[in-house]
């Protein structure tokens, strides 16, 4: 069918129209319809319509051949079993939102611009579809249930889906079970019946117990379409309790253990605590039976009991733990074997030396006589060794040599020395906490005992004097000997000490005392001895020490006395010397004469010391000293400062043998002035505070009052800086000790026209006294930024005929820094022209006249042209170097 629309046309628009022909063929089209003009029918059906499943299986895509005579189609309408269902101007429509696994077949018809519709096109099987499955499957019922407790341990797990599934994807992949609290897989098999949908997993073995079980099902097991569980299943339940508990019991058996051990059992799961008590669980001495009293508790929690004794137990004891069969778990299940452990305690208890020989302070002892020390019970023989039993000297710390023993029996250790020990000497032994005993327990503390050994040794003189072989020796000498030991001062007596004259074998009568304080003895001859001669000292062995050991043989010294001396003494030195006048106000004098003196005729009387202004004698103590002859004479009080004092020693001196100075001995000396005080201060200071159009190559100079410490003379103390913004500036501080006199030189030329800052601190005079707070000053460098100029050369430039021992000269227009000429040289210099040899000269510069002049070294060669050349490295006083290189030619004469 098609639909037919009336149309009128304006008639004004065919006015003028007056062909027969065009008239007719108007009347033709206002009765014709939508595509009539061109076929028996308009529109024409759509043809080859397909649709296409497209991905996810439930849209279409819906594909036609455009009619034919489409000069008035507008549009396509589409057609679902019969329905329209969408409309479009192209040849394709996509249709959308299908439900899964239908049928559906499409039609396409075509829409005329007249609203004609042609036939829709007939149903074919390329224009029918069948959608997909795309729901996932669920799990819709699974034992046992969740949560579901006492499921029997040889239970299976089913689980049942709500379609059909593809068996190939239900296993023990896809379908297992877990034990909740480890995620330990359990192992099984799993079958699917596809005509009830049901899984079911198999364990392998009865399912752990008590025990809580997860089962899942996982993503991938999928329906007959392939569509997997929208997500993992998983419920849980509880396996009921069929097995009877076990026991871990630490210590383990065998083991041995400290005697304050509490014994932890450790149960495998949750026990009838009414069962966990001191009857099931008991503790005895191993080889008695003996039952041993003890508390038992329970952990509920942790399923842990302890048994705790109620005494410490024996050392050295073996015991066993027993829990008995009887005891249950919470599910009433027996353990039904008892369990046992046996276990050994172990010593604990520290050794100790119970006795040392020789005792802790014993005196006396035996040099040879070794050192034990006896322990509380049996020892670790390896443990007690040189290491750890030794013997030193208790003063100085010195290590004896000796080996060390152990014997089982008595528990002794033995330390014998490898030689004997040295005589009245005090040793002290030691015994580590390195020892231990057969049950590796050390020693809590060292064990150190001293004790002093036997006097045993011989005594000896140690020295004489005179000495052995003396001469010259004094006629009014005594002779003292000294003993290397204490001595039993009643075996000193004129008969076990003698002097005796050597030729003539007759003994000195004498008077014998000793000194236990130095173990000195001493012989007084009662009369001077005769001059020129020879005597003997003896000591016989009948002298014995404080122990009463004897000397092991007589001693015997020479000596011979001197010429009788008719010489007047001297006085070789005296200090202060004389004449000097840095003497401190605390010295003592000190006068040496040319010989031994008679010290009863040296007395202030004789030694003096005057204020030489006053006269005054100075109160002082004078004393003399016969081992180098000299008298030490000390004030009782300083001395004035700046003072002369005189000392004079009288002809009332007399040496030994009674001559008298010849003459009075005189010496002067002054003391230090007064300490200085004085801080020091600053006389000068260059550039001046506040100095304005200061040279750029200027160095600081500080004149100070007085000499300085010239270690605080540095860079640190005197620092010049930029005022503004402030920055250091590097240097070199020098300091002039002839005129107190610092110099901070800049390492390079200043800055024009910039403001510097001088700052000083840390300065100290050589006396220490710091230079006091000085205010900074500030100085201008001078603003010169003209570059100079040469004014005039000498040769000018091309002169000609210039005598062949001239000088080149050249006249800058301001002064120069002379730095820059002078050195170095070679930004003034002389070549031969046109790039030849270079001519050796000096460059020298007169600040006065601004004219530096180049001297040649030799004259200049003959009728020979040459090039001098001023470079830009010349500055002038301010820094300001030339603009650039200055040249000029002349030529010598023939």
């Amino acid at each position: 069918m098609r639909a037919i629309r009336e149309f009128s046309m304006n008639t004004k628009r065919m006015r003028g129209l007056a062909s027969p022909m065009f008239a007719f063929a108007l009347v033709a089209m206002a009765f014709a319809g939508c595509g009539e003009l061109t076929g028996p029918k308009s529109p024409s059906t759509p043809t080859n319509v397909t649709a296409t499943l497209l991905p996810g299986g439930v849209s279409v895509r819906v594909n036609w051949t455009p009619s034919p005579q489409n000069d008035g189609v507008v549009s396509y309408n589409i057609f679902r079993n019969g329905v329209k269902v969408g409309e479009s101007t192209g040849n394709s429509f996509t249709d959308t939102g299908l439900a899964p696994q239908q049928n559906y077949k499409y039609t396409v018809s075509a829409n005329c611009t007249s609203g004609v519709i042609s036939d829709a096109s007939p149903e074919t099987a390329a224009a029918t579809v069948t959608t997909l499955d795309i729901t996932p499957p669920t799990v819709a019922t699974h034992q046992p249930p969740t949560g579901f407790q006492g499921v029997s341990p040889g239970a299976t797990v089913t689980a049942t889906f709500s379609e059909p599934m593809d068996p190939a994807t239900i296993n023990t992949t896809t379908f297992n079970l877990k034990v909740s609290a480890t995620g330990v897989l359990i192992p099984g098999t799993v079958t699917f019946t596809p005509a009830t949908r049901l899984a079911e997993f198999r364990p392998t073995n009865p399912l752990p117990n008590p025990a809580n079980i997860t089962a899942t099902v996982t993503t991938g097991a999928k329906d007959l379409a392939g569509n997997g569980l929208a997500a993992d299943v998983a419920w849980g339940f509880t396996t009921a309790d069929q097995s009877p508990p076990t026991v871990t019991i630490s210590p383990a058996n065998g083991a041995t253990v400290a005697p304050s051990v509490i014994f932890v059992l450790t149960f495998s799961e949750n026990m009838d605590a009414t069962t966990i008590n001191g009857t099931n669980i008991t503790l005895k001495v191993t080889s008695s039976g003996a039952a041993v009293a003890g508390n038992v508790n329970y952990n509920t929690t942790t399923h842990i009991a302890s048994f705790t004794p109620l005494q410490t137990l024996a050392q050295s004891t073996q015991y066993t733990l027993t829990v008995a069969g009887t005891v249950k778990d919470a599910a009433g299940n027996l353990m039904g074997t008892p369990v046992s452990v046996t276990v050994f305690t172990s010593d604990v208890t520290a050794p100790t030396v119970l006795s040392t020989v020789p005792a802790d302070g014993a005196t006396g002892v035996s040099t040879t006589a070794p050192i034990t020390a006896t322990f509380s019970e049996p020892m670790d023989i390896s443990s007690i060794n040189g290491t750890t039993f030794t013997l030193k000297t208790t003063s100085g710390g010195t290590p004896v040599a000796g080996t060390v023993t152990f014997n089982n029996s008595t528990s002794t250790a033995t330390f014998a020395p490898s030689s004997a020990l040295s005589s009245t000497t005090s040793y002290t032994a030691t015994i580590t906490t390195g020892v231990r005993d057969v049950s590796s327990n050390n020693m809590a503390a060292n064990k150190v005992w001293t004790f002093t050994t036997a006097d045993v040794a011989a005594p000896s003189v140690s020295s004489v004097a005179p000495t052995d072989g003396a001469l010259g020796v004094s006629i009014a000498t005594n002779v003292q000997v000294t003993f290397s030991e204490p001595m039993a001062s009643a075996s000193i007596t004129t008969s076990t000490f003698t002097l005796k004259n050597t030729l003539t074998g007759i003994v000195v009568p004498a008077s014998v005392s000793y000194n236990t304080a130095t173990s000195v003895a001493t012989l007084t001859p009662t009369a001077v001895l005769a001059g020129n001669s020879n005597y003997t000292v003896t000591v016989t062995t009948g002298v014995t020490d404080a122990s009463g050991n004897p000397m092991a043989a007589p001693f015997n010294s020479v000596f011979t006395t001197e010429l009788l001396d008719t010489t007047a003494p001297t006085v070789t030195s005296v200090s202060p010397p004389d004449g000097s006048t840095t003497a401190a106000t605390t010295t003592a004098i000190q006068i040496a004469f040319s010989e031994p003196m008679n010290p009863t005729t040296i007395t202030t009387t004789t030694v003096s010391l005057k204020n030489a202004g006053t006269g005054a004698n100075i109160t002082s103590t004078v004393v003399y000293n016969a081992g180098t002859n000299s008298v030490t004479l000390t004030p009782s009080g300083p001395l004035s400062n700046s003072t002369q004092y005189t000392v004079t020693v009288t002809t009332g001196v007399k040496d030994v043998a009674g001559n008298q100075l010849a003459a009075p001995f005189v010496s002067s000396f002054t003391t230090v002035p007064l300490p200085d005080n004085t801080a020091p201060t600053i006389i000068t200071r260059s550039p001046a505070n506040g100095a304005t159009g200061v040279a750029t190559n200027s160095a600081v100079t500080i004149q100070f009052s007085e000499p300085m410490d010239q270690a605080t003379i540095n860079t640190t103390n005197i620092r010049l800086s930029v005022t503004s913004p402030s920055s250091p500036v590097a240097g070199t501080v020098a300091y002039n000790a002839s005129t107190n006199t610092a110099t901070f030189t800049p390492d390079a030329p200043l800055a024009n026209n910039t403001g510097y800052t001088v700052t000083t601190t840390g300065l100290k005079d050589v006396a220490g006294n710091s230079l006091a707070a000085q205010p900074a000053w500030t100085f201008t460098t001078i603003a010169d930024t003209t570059a100079p100029t040469i004014l005039s050369t000498s040769p000018n430039h091309n002169a000609t005929g210039i005598a062949v021992n001239s000088a080149v000269t050249v006249t800058f227009s301001e002064a120069m820094d002379a730095a820059t000429i002078v050195s170095p040289a070679t930004n003034i210099k002389l070549n031969v022209f046109a790039g030849g040899a270079a001519v050796a000269g000096n460059v020298s510069y007169n600040a006065s006249s601004h004219v530096a002049t180049f001297t040649p070294t030799s004259n200049l060669t003959a009728n020979t042209k040459y090039t001098a050349t001023v470079t830009t490295g010349v500055k002038d006083a301010a820094g300001n170097p030339l603009a650039v290189n200055a040249t000029f030619d002349f030529t010598t004469a023939p």
